[in-house]
Parts: C-alpha cells; sequence; structure tokens
C-alpha cells in the first residue's frame, strides 16, 4: 500500500512508527520545516520531503498518483484540507483529514467533508473528550476500546472488594447467561498478563478486559455494578480545546462540573461559551488551597486535560491524596506514553497522540493497530487481523490453531456480526480477528494471516 503522509509533528510521526511495522507499506512523509526528519531517519525506511504539501508538484514528486490513502495531518487544518482536495482530484483512493472545528461543515447546508473532496475527518480534542467521557460512565471502568466495526467494544474494568464477582470462579459467574455473550479476553493481576479459563479466580484488584457489543457488555456492567460507582460531579483542570469540549459535553449530560484554570482570561472564555452551570476556580490546580475550594474531596472524578504535561500529572497526584474517587489524566508527549500507566496513583491515562494514531487506524479500516496505553500495564498490544482466502488460519476452527503463547482471540468480526470465539468458531474470508498478544508474540502471530 503507498501511504502519504502530511505532517512529521508527534502525530506523524508516531503514524508513520506504527504504519512501517509492516513491510508491504511504501510511505513518503512531507512536512513544511522537516525538524523531526532526523529522528524519522534514525529509526525508520521512509521517504521524505520538506517543502509545502499544499504545492502540486511536490505532491507529485511523492507520488501522489499513484498513493492509495493519503493522511493530512499537519498542524495547519486549512492546508489539510487544500491537501486532501488535490489528491482527491489525482484519484486517491482514501483522504484522511485532521481538523480542529467542524466550522467548514454544515449538514443544514448540505456542505460536507465530502464536499472538499475528503474521505474522512477527525479532531485530536473530540476524540480525547470522547476518551475520557467513556470512563466517566461509571466509577469501576477504566477504558472503552472500539475496533472497525462499530458495534464491537472492549470494555477494562476493575474488580471491587464489593463486586459479586469478587473471589468467584469464572464458571461460578452468577448470570451465566450473560457471561455467554461476552467474552473476559484477559486480566491484569499484580501488572502481570493472565489469560482467564473456567477455573480462575477473580480477586479484588484486577482489571479484567471484557469483550462484547455495546449491548452485552452494558448487560454485563449493570450485573455486576453498584449504584453507588455512578459519578456524578467532576473537577477538570486545563482550558484547553479538549477541556472545554469535555465539559460542554458532561453539562449536556447533567454532570455537575467545576473547571480549575489558572490564566483569567482562558476561565472568563469558558464561562461566556459554555452552558450556564459551570463553575470555574481560578488558580493553579497543583495547589492544594485551590484543590479544596473546587471540592476535589467531594468529587467523583477529577480529570487533568493540561497542555502541560508534567502539571497535569502532579495535578492528578493531588487530587488522589485529596480524596478524589477516580483521577484521570491526559497527556500528550510520547514519552508519557508508557509513564503513566505505571502510576497506580492515576486510575486512567491516555495519550492524546497515541488516541489521535488508533482513531486514524479506525477510520483507515486497517487490520492492526496498538490501543491505548492502559495495555502497557502489563506491556501487550490488541490487534486486528484480517483473514484471507490464503491465510493459514482460513476454513480451520479455533480448537485447531496452535496459537503462540501470551495470544488469545477476544472477537471475531464478520461483516456487521461481531461472534464471541469458540473452540468450534472456522475463521472464513474477511473474517475480523481481534487479539491480545504481547509484542514479543505479535510478530509470531502475523505468519498465521498472510497471503
Amino acid at each position: 500500500m503507498r501511504i502519504i503522509i502530511v505532517g512529521a509533528g508527534e502525530l506523524g510521526c508516531l503514524l508513520a512508527a506504527r504504519l512501517s511495522t509492516r513491510n508491504e507499506h511504501d510511505i513518503t512523509v512531507i512536512d513544511s520545516s522537516g525538524e523531526q526528519f532526523d529522528r524519522l531517519r534514525e529509526k525508520l525506511d521512509l521517504m521524505l520531503i520538506e517543502g509545502s504539501a499544499t504545492d502540486v508538484s511536490l505532491l507529485k514528486r511523492a507520488g501522489i498518483a499513484d498513493a492509495d490513502i493519503v493522511f493530512a495531518v499537519s498542524g495547519d487544518e486549512h492546508a489539510n484540507m487544500v491537501v486532501c482536495q488535490i489528491a482527491h482530484t489525482f484519484g486517491v483512493k482514501q483522504t484522511i483529514c485532521r481538523v480542529y472545528s467542524l466550522a467548514p461543515f454544515s449538514e443544514e447546508d448540505k456542505i460536507t467533508p465530502a464536499t472538499y473532496g475528503i474521505g474522512e475527518v477527525f479532531s485530536s480534542p473530540d476524540e480525547c473528550a470522547s476518551k475520557v467521557i467513556d470512563v466517566l460512565k461509571n466509577r469501576n471502568v477504566l477504558e472503552k476500546i472500539r475496533f472497525s466495526n462499530a458495534a464491537a467494544l472492549m470494555e477494562v474494568i476493575e474488580v471491587t472488594p464489593s463486586s459479586m464477582i469478587a473471589g468467584v470462579r469464572i464458571k461460578d459467574f452468577p448470570g451465566i447467561d450473560v457471561l455467554r455473550n461476552v467474552r473476559l479476553a484477559a486480566l491484569v493481576r499484580d501488572q502481570r498478563f493472565i489469560i482467564p479459563h473456567g477455573d480462575t479466580i477473580i480477586v479484588p484488584g484486577d482489571r479484567v478486559y471484557v469483550a462484547g457489543t455495546n449491548e452485552t457488555i452494558d448487560e454485563f456492567m449493570r450485573m455486576i455494578s453498584e449504584e453507588a460507582n455512578e459519578i456524578g460531579r467532576v473537577v477538570i483542570s486545563g482550558a484547553s480545546k479538549s477541556g472545554e469540549i469535555l465539559a460542554r459535553q458532561l453539562l449536556a449530560q447533567g454532570y455537575e462540573i467545576r473547571f480549575i484554570e489558572k490564566d483569567q482570561k482562558r476561565g472568563e472564555h469558558l464561562l461566556e461559551v459554555l452552558p450556564p452551570g459551570l463553575i470555574v476556580i481560578q488558580g493553579d490546580p497543583t495547589d492544594e488551597e485551590v484543590m479544596e475550594e473546587a471540592g476535589i474531596s467531594h468529587c467523583d472524578a477529577f480529570v487533568s486535560m493540561d497542555e502541560n504535561d508534567e502539571s497535569g500529572i502532579l495535578s492528578c497526584i493531588m487530587a488522589k491524596r485529596l480524596g478524589a474517587k477516580k483521577v484521570v489524566a491526559v497527556t500528550h508527549k510520547p514519552e508519557y506514553i508508557s509513564i503513566v500507566p505505571a502510576l497506580d496513583v492515576i486510575d486512567c491515562g491516555f495519550n492524546s497522540t497515541l488516541v489521535s494514531v488508533n482513531a486514524l487506524f479506525r477510520l483507515m479500516g486497517y487490520g492492526t493497530y496498538q490501543i491505548d496505553a492502559k495495555l502497557e500495564r502489563f506491556h501487550a498490544n490488541l490487534k486486528e487481523f484480517r483473514v484471507s482466502e490464503r491465510s493459514r488460519l482460513c476454513g480451520t476452527s479455533l480448537a485447531e490453531c496452535k496459537l503462540p503463547p501470551s495470544t488469545v482471540f477476544a472477537l471475531l468480526l464478520r461483516g456487521n456480526e461481531v461472534i464471541i470465539p469458540s473452540g468450534t468458531t472456522i475463521f472464513l474470508p474477511g473474517d475480523i480477528a481481534v487479539a491480545i498478544t504481547t509484542p514479543e508474540t505479535a510478530k509470531a502471530l502475523e505468519p498465521y494471516f498472510s497471503r
């Protein structure tokens, strides 16, 4: 597949690195300054072109006429849109455009991304806000993982001492009919990756990865959750674009929101643009008095959307110490992808760059992507593999597969159908198998699906 990436910022570099793990991709990266090119050259075998991607002659030199997909992910959304228009003119099959607002589009006036020759649009701030909202539905939900099939879902839940499944063998679970419709694909205990079976006893503190559909997982959560786990009062720090989007959506859903913002003008902006009911506290979120004024000891969740990663992490640690029941950190630097999940005091840690890369892979409909840093707590990846007619697994049952160690198939996606795999499940052409595997065994799994 011939791929052009426009923009070599943090997002473009991580996207290139993830895509380059597959040898069949021919990747070209274009950037106006080329500041990151030395770093890319050290690690990856790519074509790198410095210059303006809105220059048609430069795009032709990059191979735009033969490209299969163009990712326009630079920091300039208008340039990204122009690149997609040019790519569309050259007949590129798929274009994905990074935007920072939906102002150029209007459903009422029938002005859609397609009007500009754009196949798909995505917004990093919106993606980050959505990730946070997902984990604020229930105090015990640590992450929601979505796939190329929108009906499929995986939730990561933390088992509490009062949970009805704590201390119970899986085969003895109450509501066994509900359990047939989900897959307990993996669990983490003391940072160890465990593939559970019928005799596995779930203990408090376990992080369980539950796979199924939106409906079946909701049913499972209703069975094991208590009313007291619902979240109503949220304190947010950091008036970033993501923070503003998050506050707007939570207020619309009836949450009680308090916002901590150091900059007075940003705080005033929030009060002007957001619905009534928002309380803004001006001050530093790493200041204990400011935290107490925001009512941190009585809140159900504290969320840091700070643009400064170090300040955000410190405020999360302080919030937990002062009594916040759940703490969520959104960071931005790639260095924190593995660091934040290692901090047990932070319940949920998301990296905006990795969240964006995963969103791009979903839009691309591509077969393999690394899920958010939560899996870094036990050094594992979640991957999608597409079954072809020539795949080794095609026509065989799951029971017949001799899988690499530390590998489990969580779901099978067949068209619009989401299948909980069992020993008798047979792999068919076009199926997408969702696997949890360690990085060491991921390469050993690829030959099962290669053509």
